[in-house]
Order: C-alpha cells, then sequence, then structure tokens
C-alpha cells in the first residue's frame, strides 16, 4: 500500500511506514496525518506484523505540522486540533513495538513522533528541537520530559534550540546513533530481532509500556501485577 506521501511496505512480520514529502521535510499535512492514523489502525490489526518501523524520505525524518496550513476559518482550525489529536492517541494506544529511523531533521511534531516510538535510532547527523516557541506556540514537553528527564526536557523547550543526536543519546532520549545513512537498515535489524520474539511476550510488554506511560512507580507496579495475576489465571 502507498499514496502520494505516505508509503507502507510490509516484509518478514514487519511494516515499514516512510512519509513521503521529501522536498517539503516530509512535513505533515491534514492528509498525512489522516492516512498515517488510518495506517497505524490497519497495522493494529494485522495479525502478520508484529512490530513498525516510522522514518522519513530522506534526507529528513519529518520537520513537523506544516504551518502553511495553520490558521485559516472554524473548519480548518477544527482539522488542526482533530487530525493531531487522531493521530497523536493512534500512536499512543498503538499495541505493537515502534522503531523510530531519524535521518536529518526531526522537529516540532516530527520530534514527536520519534518520542512515541519505543526504539529510537538516529544517524550521527540527525537534529531534534521542539521550537514551537519560536512560533508563539507550545507543545512537545511531556513526551520530552518522559524521555529525557524534567530538568533537560524544561531547557530545551523554553529555548527551543536544536540538539544533535550526541546530546540526545547522553539524556537517553535514544538507544543508538549510527553512521549517517544507516539509520533505517539498522532499525530493520531490530525489527526483525523483534519479530523473533514470542508475539504473546512482545504484545503483553507493549500493553504495559502504553498503560504506564506517565503512571507513578507504585501505580506502575500495580499495573504490571494486574497483568501478572490476569496471564497467569488465564493459562490455568
Amino acid at each position: 500500500m502507498s499514496d502520494e506521501h505516505l508509503i507502507l511496505e510490509r516484509a518478514d512480520g514487519f511494516a515499514v511506514l516512510t512519509l513521503n514529502r521529501p522536498a517539503k521535510r516530509n512535513a505533515l499535512t491534514f492528509a498525512m496525518r489522516r492516512a498515517l492514523t488510518a495506517a497505524l489502525a490497519t497495522l493494529a490489526a494485522a495479525d502478520d506484523v508484529a512490530c513498525v518501523v516510522l522514518t522519513g524520505a530522506a534526507p529528513d525524518f519529518c520537520a513537523g505540522m506544516d504551518f502553511t496550513a495553520f490558521g485559516g476559518d472554524a473548519a480548518n482550525r477544527r482539522e488542526i486540533v482533530e487530525s493531531s489529536t487522531a493521530l497523536f492517541a493512534a500512536l499512543g494506544s498503538f499495541p505493537k513495538p515502534l522503531v523510530a529511523a531519524v535521518e536529518g531533521r526531526a522537529l516540532g511534531g516530527g520530534l514527536g513522533l520519534v518520542l512515541a516510538c519505543d526504539v529510537r535510532i538516529a544517524a550521527q547527523s540527525a537534529v531534534f528541537g521542539v521550537p514551537e516557541v519560536r512560533f508563539g506556540a507550545a507543545g512537545g514537553f511531556a513526551a520530552l520530559r518522559a524521555a529525557v528527564g524534567d530538568g533537560p526536557a524544561r531547557e530545551l523547550a523554553l529555548t527551543a534550540r536544536s540538539f544533535a543526536a550526541d546530546e540526545s543519546y547522553r539524556l537517553g532520549m535514544l538507544a543508538e546513533v549510527v553512521d549517517d545513512g544507516a539509520a533505517l537498515a539498522r532499525a530493520r535489524a531490530v525489527a526483525r530481532d523483534l519479530v523473533a520474539l514470542p508475539r504473546r511476550g512482545l504484545m503483553l510488554q507493549t500493553e504495559i509500556i502504553r498503560a504506564t506511560a506517565g503512571k507513578s512507580l507504585a501505580d506502575g507496579i500495580a499495573y504490571e501485577a494486574e497483568v501478572f495475576r490476569r496471564e497467569v489465571l488465564k493459562r490455568g
């Protein structure tokens, strides 16, 4: 399956979703957000897909939302909110592991896509940023704080400065930094490793990761205990 600005490939038990608007740094249009949301719903229900790799057509991952679509009449403003909310809700509830392969820039909503993924792999020259303040807006802080901790996230969100792959790795945001041009190949290798694991365990661990995001330690442990109880009793 593919359309003009989103390419979906399936192979070897996993899928690759590629944002395909390279001339515009893969900035997300309304149609792209809706297509990505629909693709995630399809892949969530696909028995032949155990995990998904998310990437962007070279040279960038995603520069965020397409600002040319901002503003407009009431209907346009509603679509800004609704398409964005639907996409990040789909990512936040996706029942299978998500792997990000990042080359070039991942800014604003593009960084949000990266942070929604479970395993994040970036090229050495990748650049990240939360530039919303520069546009008189705000956002992206909660996911960034979960990834790098409160103090660094505050500084990055308030200054809106760009930060490189090496710094992102030191802060704990990335699983790996690889040579330029190698992020997707490495992400595919990670996906193949995930596919080789028992599917039930993979889905259960993903469920716990999604359900405990943002919860206190006590609430997270309680949820894990409930999953453990449920699974033990189910197996008789």
